[in-house]
């Protein structure tokens, strides 16, 4: 199965603020209450609307691309965005952990943050050359370890034991490495047969833009970290295949 996912996700989101309020904070007051959904239906959704859920602990957000993109596009991976700050301050305790991956041109992204900190951030698309900072979680090295450095490029195996061929590049373990790293907080990993309650069961709390309204950030510090992204947005693979 081919993925397009987009999470953010708050670990013990705490204190307790309303999603209207953390939507608005977030830059988009506009957003209002369409109904319930599940992960399996939002998850990458192509509506830009903005999706709520709660599993083990966690705010979950599915996004639509539409806050992590910017990190896609950022040339500086060590600096915390905008929205990663606006969470830090909202829940200065938490984990914040954003995952992303596209199976049609082989995009894994992840970044995780805490008190205001980057400590971890990896952007790999195919073709392009690796774009990391920070040490690896523990999560990732269970991916890395079905590879090996072959001729001075890392090469993977599949994660089937029997399989001892060496020939899949790391562009292409985009769902392991972005759900596999995303258990750090869900506890489950998608993708995977324990991923049923979550995708399935949970529900999640559909926001859309009301009619006539603005679907873009509109806080002042919205629109100037929006300004400032739009200094990349030619550099953006997504935009120039998706449109937008």
């Amino acid at each position: 199965m081919g993925w397009k996912a987009s999470l953010i996700i708050v670990q013990r989101p705490e204190p307790v603020v309303s999603e209207e309020e953390l939507l608005r904070r977030l830059g988009f007051p506009n957003y209002k209450l369409a109904g319930e959904t599940t992960l399996e239906e939002c998850i990458q959704p192509g509506d830009s609307s903005f999706n709520i859920g709660y599993y083990n602990g966690c705010l979950v957000l599915a996004d639509d691309n539409q806050l992590t993109e910017a990190l896609e596009m950022g040339s500086t991976p060590e600096q915390v965005v905008g929205w990663e700050g606006v969470l830090s301050t909202l829940y200065p305790e938490s984990e914040i952990l954003t995952v992303a991956c596209h199976s049609g041109v082989n995009y894994h992204l992840y970044s995780l943050v805490k008190g205001g900190r980057k400590l971890r951030y990896k952007k790999v698309v195919w073709g392009e050359p690796i774009v990391e900072y920070g040490e690896r979680l523990a999560e990732e090295e269970v991916v890395y370890g079905y590879s090996k450095v072959l001729d001075g490029q890392r090469l993977f195996r599949s994660s089937y034991k029997q399989d001892k061929v060496y020939n899949m590049t790391e562009d292409q373990f985009k769902e392991d490495f972005t759900f596999g790293v995303a258990k750090r907080l869900l506890g489950v990993e998608l993708s995977k047969e324990e991923d049923e309650e979550l995708m399935f069961s949970t529900p999640f709390r559909k926001y859309v833009a009301e009619k006539g309204k603005s679907a873009k950030p509109t806080t002042p510090k919205a629109v100037a970290v929006q300004s400032a992204e739009k200094e990349e947005e030619k550099k953006s693979w997504w935009r120039r295949l998706f449109g937008g």
